[in-house]
């Protein structure tokens, strides 16, 4: 019976078809499986990357905040009144991301924006000479007098104008915070984002019995064999991903990170199981399996009676499996028939649809996302824009603030020595400004101020470079010129504007410094002998200007 041409054909037939079931299933689970994984890790690492640099822009608005307040005049002059308003004013911007504002004074008498005062004495605080080529600090959670939870504190320093440390303004963030802002993110089912500090400590996580307990470890923990690994990553690359096993969970897990740019050492992870990644995949190869062994146990049932009649459509059936498999066809011929061969076809025909189906909607979503993510870029680099205008601007007059002119001037020195053309330098310090604001008040002082500055703009070059050193100082610098040259364009203006009507002020004049760069001297030098001159023309009789 068994050497029978309908046993063999039977016999052949089954085992074909197990083989080719077995064949399908296994090449469809290991091209899809490692597919769908390649792109959900892309789509992980981008969304870290994204919520990186959108949580890292949040501490960038708080300095930017910050950086405005150290630049006010009266903060700088250390008015205990004003410093308590800027304080509270900034409470009231910082909707409700700040628990406290508070100024340090060179004594380190630290005063809050409800005017309690306490002495500084917390090891990590930073003074003096420490702020040297900072700009900011961000510190790890600590805890304080006045906060009874752990907090980050942002601070920026107050500099005089020898740019030596006069004093630090800053704000406490609360860990809570940095919750909220991970809970926000919109991530798959069975992911959470979580973060770590510059000493990698868990500050922000789900669980909270993790939150300031756990410390990330670079040896390896036998709960969680390979976690270890990842870690060592964020100390060598900025982003990345990994995977753990959980064995507390008894699950796999991947992660992907991202370092956060204003929070140095500072990391966001993203934790998903692995299980829900491949959860569509594994249910649609199940429903195929299941299929699968029906149709074969029908077919094994009636191909003794139609071991003929089968054997030419299963023969087109393997070939276009085959096809489907090898990616040379998406389709597989439907057999016309009522028997169960014809059945076998509609069901690989609506499986392989159903696969090339949600292939095609990982694709769309993956597009998706990443046009997502480029429109949260793009939507970055504008803010960005407007927070570099917002810090290279003075706010009362518009002009270039120091710190942007710094930067501004040894790009022209740069090119003035390249094109070898000279460079002139003029100090402007607007004469008798102080008894303008003791006769006149503040508010008409900053509209002579605001009106001087129009005037400067309208009467120089669109080349110049125009500043607001600090109070009612202004220096401006003038590319492809003498001092000879500027010394007549300037007399000019210093006659136009001594002859304008400020009113209520009746007549503003300034007196100017001028002196034209030397090769080999650094800006501070040149800007040493513009000043001196403008002294000089202070000496002797102010409104007038005075070469060097």
């Amino acid at each position: 019976m068994f050497f029978s041409i309908k046993a063999k054909v039977i016999i052949t037939f089954s085992l074909v078809m197990v083989v080719f079931t077995s064949l399908l299933l296994s090449t469809i689970f290991t091209n899809e499986r490692e597919r769908l994984l390649d792109l959900e890790l892309e789509k992980s690492t981008e969304i870290s990357k994204m919520h990186a640099k959108i949580l890292s822009q949040e501490f960038a608005q708080y300095i930017a905040m910050l950086k405005m307040l150290s630049d006010d005049p009266k903060v700088k002059s250390n008015d205990k009144t004003a410093i308590r308003v800027a304080l509270q004013r900034l409470m009231k911007v910082g909707n409700g991301n700040f628990i406290n504002a508070i100024y340090i004074d060179k004594k380190f008498t630290l005063t809050d924006f409800s005017g309690r005062t306490n002495k500084v004495t917390h090891p990590l605080f930073i003074h003096g000479e420490q702020w040297a080529d900072k700009e900011y600090n961000i510190s790890v959670p600590i805890s304080t007098k006045f906060e009874k939870k752990p907090v980050i504190i942002v601070a920026v320093p107050i500099l005089d104008r020898e740019k030596k440390w006069n004093g630090t303004v800053a704000v406490a963030v609360p860990l809570s915070i940095l919750s909220d802002k991970l809970l926000s993110i919109k991530l798959a089912k069975e992911s959470y984002a979580w973060l770590a500090d510059a000493n990698d400590l868990i500050v922000s996580h789900p669980s909270k019995h993790n939150v300031m307990k756990v410390t990330l470890s670079t040896s390896e923990n036998p709960n969680f064999p390979n976690f270890y690994k990842i870690v060592k990553q964020t100390k060598l690359q900025n982003n990345g991903y990994g995977r753990y096993f959980d064995l507390k969970r008894d699950e796999s897990k991947i992660v992907t990170f991202s370092k956060m740019d204003y929070l140095p050492g500072w990391t966001l992870f993203v934790t998903t199981k692995e299980s829900e990644i491949f959860h569509d995949i594994y249910a649609i190869l199940y429903n195929v399996l299941l299929i699968s062994i029906l149709l074969m146990a029908i077919f094994l049932f009636i191909i003794s009676q139609l071991a003929n009649k089968v054997t030419r459509p299963i023969i087109q059936l393997t070939k276009d499996v085959k096809a489907s498999v090898n990616g040379k066809n998406n389709v597989i011929r439907i057999i016309h028939s009522k028997d169960e061969i014809g059945a076998l076809s509609k069901a690989f025909h609506s499986s392989l649809q159903k696969i090339n189906s949600h292939t095609s909607h990982l694709e769309e979503m993956v597009n998706k996302r990443t046009q997502e993510i480029s429109s949260k870029n793009k939507l970055l680099s504008e803010q960005n824009v407007q927070l570099e205008e917002l810090v290279s601007k003075d706010p009362l007059t518009n002009l270039y603030n120091r710190r942007a002119f710094h930067s501004l001037v040894d790009k022209e020195i740069s090119r003035a020595k390249r094109h070898n053309f000279s460079v002139a330098l003029a100090v402007l310090d607007i004469d008798h400004f102080k008894k303008i604001n003791d006769q006149y008040g503040h508010d008409v002082g900053d509209q002579v101020l605001c009106r001087f500055a129009e005037q400067l703009s309208f009467n120089m070059r669109k080349e110049d470079l125009i500043c607001r050193w600090g109070g009612e100082e202004f220096v401006i610098l003038l590319s492809g010129s003498t001092t000879d040259k500027v010394f007549d364009h300037m007399e000019e203006v210093r006659k136009k504007i001594s002859d304008m009507d400020f009113d209520p002020v009746e007549r503003v004049t300034f007196s100017t410094g001028m002196s034209t760069f030397r090769d080999g001297e650094n800006f501070k030098e040149w800007f040493k002998r513009a000043d001196q001159a403008m002294y000089e023309a202070k000496k002797t009789g102010r409104n007038r200007i005075v070469k060097n």
